[in-house]
């Protein structure tokens, strides 16, 4: 019985009352105008209350899920380690030879190209751009998408029957989105798109249209060292202050040997060995977070789904002032982009060389980012 009806309100045989029930009702029945505006105010200030807590439980949620993605990775990279006894490889696409640049004397900057007799692979047309993700998808359960690219892997990218084939069944494959791939803290990458050079129109891709082949994204990539990254110093896209890291540069992803465990031409020395890790594979990282919002090599199937750590963690290419277009557009900065970046507040995820996953705050010093991004360089144990 509703309180109205317990205190005699219910209109008398034939609908009429007395007026002095119906002020008794109406005083039970209704809210003035202040309580409405107190109970309205009062709801405001719990929602504003809880709205942040919602939102850091999201967040947490969604670190947790890429803190996650990162370990599945880290083991698949191990596994593939233990089983093949050296990490997995990046193969080139390019049609640019790699450099004779030596990481271990600190005056030389000299390069040299190699000679096809010391590219046996690039002779024998077997370098399909094929990334070293596509080689981890048995490890990561995965194995009928990793039987799609079998047939290509041993094929030429320059030939276009590498990576690049103009085959439905590859294509299908390179579409293909793993969802360890991405991170659910980055709101923009969520399928295929077909702005990832180098299967964008001007990549060396036969039978596509001017916009280019979808390909599929990661949102993780492997770490290449702290080696420079283009430009050299004193061209038209000068790099900005703290970009570099050695003094003479030494881009080392296109040489054989680099600082960090995947690079542009790691088919060269068979694969990074674990037993090369000398550092630590506790003090090593060996994949991070690196959004694909650059435009430039994402694609997690095609060699470009490394990082490198000369540059600074989340570095603000917008408001750096070094880059061609102020930041509006993010392809025309990209080489500012290509290190590690994350959208989770305050920092970055790592899956480390010895399958740990470790959180770096944006305020690391760059010194000490780039002491665990070397696998060999002898700096000291830096714990976080």
């Amino acid at each position: 019985m509703s309180r109205s009806s317990f205190l005699g309100c219910r209109p008398a045989r034939g609908g009429r009352r007395s007026s002095l029930l119906h002020a008794r009702c109406s005083r039970y029945g209704a809210f003035t105008l202040v309580e409405l505006l107190v109970v309205i105010a009062i709801i405001g200030i719990l929602v504003a209350l809880l709205l942040p807590a919602i939102q850091a439980a999201r967040e947490a949620a969604r670190r947790s899920q890429c803190s996650n993605n990162l370990h599945n990775l880290g083991l698949a990279v191990l596994n593939f380690e233990q089983s093949q006894k050296h990490f997995p490889i990046d193969y080139d696409y390019s049609s640019n030879k790699p450099q004779h640049i030596n990481i271990d004397d600190p005056n030389d900057g000299n390069r040299s190209t190699f000679t096809n007799g010391e590219d046996p692979l690039r002779t024998a047309a077997k370098l399909s751009g094929a990334g070293w993700i596509v080689q981890v998808l048995p490890q990561l359960e995965s194995q009928s998408l990793y039987d799609q690219f079998k047939p290509y892997l041993d094929k030429s990218w320059i030939g276009y029957t590498g990576m690049n084939a103009n085959d439905p069944p590859l294509r299908t494959a390179i579409q293909t989105q793993p969802d360890v791939l991405l991170c659910p803290s980055n709101p923009d990458f969520k399928g295929a798109t077909n702005q990832q050079f180098p299967f964008t129109s001007d990549g060396g891709l036969k039978g596509t249209n001017p916009a280019g082949v979808v390909v599929a994204v990661t949102c993780y990539k492997g770490n290449a060292g702290d080696g420079d990254f283009e430009f050299p110093p004193g061209s038209s896209m000068l790099q900005p202050l703290g970009f570099w890291t050695y003094n003479p540069p030494k881009p080392c992803y296109i040489g054989p040997n680099c600082y960090g465990l995947f690079w542009r031409y790691t088919y060269l020395r068979g694969g990074v060995k674990l037993k090369q890790i000398t550092d630590g594979t506790s003090h090593t990282i060996m994949v991070g977070e690196a959004s694909p919002e650059d435009g430039n090599s994402p694609a997690w199937s095609s060699d470009g789904d490394w990082a490198v750590a000369g540059v600074e963690l989340n570095w603000d290419y917008k408001n750096s002032g070094a880059c061609p277009a102020g930041g509006a557009v993010a392809q025309s900065c990209w080489s500012q982009i290509r290190g590690f970046r994350g959208y989770h507040p305050g920092g970055v995820m790592f899956a480390y060389a010895d399958g740990s996953v470790f959180f770096l705050s944006d305020s690391v010093d760059h010194k000490v980012f780039r002491a665990i991004s070397t696998k060999a360089s002898g700096e000291a144990n830096t714990s976080f």
